[in-house]
């Protein structure tokens, strides 16, 4: 049975053919990438700030420490619940006086666990960095207020405030630049393969042979001599 197989050294040569156009295109593409990313993407900035959950207990053995152990990394999972809950975000939004539904408000932020252990993360993601600032500090000030609501102790300890960020946690300028490199150069390589396909001219006496599947009954030499 025969088969038709690819000719690497064919397809290389129309890359290297094509090679100005390949970079070109790639660069363009970048260029955009990047032009998109810096002019007409809004920068995001995050805040986070990190509350230990704790617990007013005494273990008196090395079962009741382990229990405890395991009772806090469940309690920090209920906190970090919690700290999205619609009482909280209600109770930051009026402490703060935002002018942000409650929806819009828990789009801003997120919680995460540190792993195994009693730290839990409270991050707020926002357009404007002061307000980012401002509106985690308050979360932790409303988590430990709805704690001794909900407990009758505090148990949640604020352990590092939140600053105002630096800078942008998005978009990130380089990413997206590696990503569009990537994509623009995938696009050109494919533009020049699907030209070169769709290019029917007869360029040599291989592509009747080759790509025809016709006889060559004559080939007339070409000299730039013969011209005029």
């Amino acid at each position: 049975m025969n088969e038709e197989t690819i000719d690497l050294s064919k397809l290389w040569q129309m890359i290297r053919k094509k090679m100005g156009l390949i970079i070109v295109l790639t660069v363009l593409v970048t260029m955009l990438a990047g032009i998109v990313t810096f002019f007409f993407i809004e920068p995001e900035y995050r805040s986070t700030v990190s509350v230990f959950i704790s617990d007013e207990r005494d273990g008196n053995s090395v079962s009741e420490t382990i229990n405890d152990i395991n009772m806090y990394q469940k309690l920090v999972d209920t906190y970090a619940e919690i700290a999205k809950s619609r009482t909280v975000s209600e109770d930051v939004i009026k402490n703060l006086d935002l002018t942000l539904t409650v929806g819009q408000f828990q789009g801003m932020i997120s919680t995460s666990p540190k792993g195994n252990t009693q730290f839990l993360n409270l991050s707020v993601t926002s357009t404007d960095r002061e307000l980012a600032y401002k509106v985690a500090n308050q979360m932790a000030r409303s988590l430990k207020v709805v704690s001794r609501e909900l407990r009758g102790t505090d148990i949640v300890q604020i352990l590092d405030p939140a600053n105002v960020p630096g800078g942008p946690s998005s978009p990130n300028l380089q990413m997206n630049l590696a990503i569009g490199f990537v994509l623009g150069l995938m696009l050109s390589v494919f533009l020049v393969f699907l030209m070169e396909f769709m290019d029917k001219t007869v360029k040599d006496p291989d592509f009747i042979t080759n790509e025809l599947n016709l006889p060559l009954l004559a080939a007339i030499p070409f000299s730039e001599d013969m011209q005029g």
